[in-house]
């Protein structure tokens, strides 16, 4: 999660202009911001997954060196594919979903009822 987090605020996703469509601006700056927050997020967790082999190991370790190494080496690249994927699914259908709510003028969705 830190990693993601450290992609948002890389990316500004935190700004209003992240997620706001109204006023026919379009989903671009919002596709544009999880692209660049989704990359930085992924370049994080790839160098903190280099860094914990590197901690694991002693050094720097390549596939084929011993049985181990490989099931470890392939236990991370199989963590590290599943939770970009995961991620990349997860937030970016939440932000599509939070852009499409500033739609309207006022920032809420179309069926929305304060008195409900």
């Amino acid at each position: 999660a830190a990693c993601w987090t450290l992609g948002a605020l890389a990316a500004r996703a935190y700004d209003s202009d992240a997620f706001n469509v109204s006023g026919g601006r379009g989903y671009g700056t919002v596709i544009a911001r999880i692209i660049q927050a989704g990359a930085f997020a992924s370049g994080v967790l790839i160098f903190s997954t280099q860094i914990d082999l590197l901690l694991e190991f002693g050094r720097n370790v390549q596939p084929g060196e011993s049985p181990e190494t490989d099931l470890r080496l392939l236990t991370a690249i199989v963590e590290l594919i599943n939770d970009i994927g995961f991620e990349a699914v997860i937030l970016s259908s939440w932000r599509i979903y939070r852009a499409s709510l500033t739609a309207n003028a006022d920032g809420r969705p179309p069926n929305y009822d304060p008195d409900q």
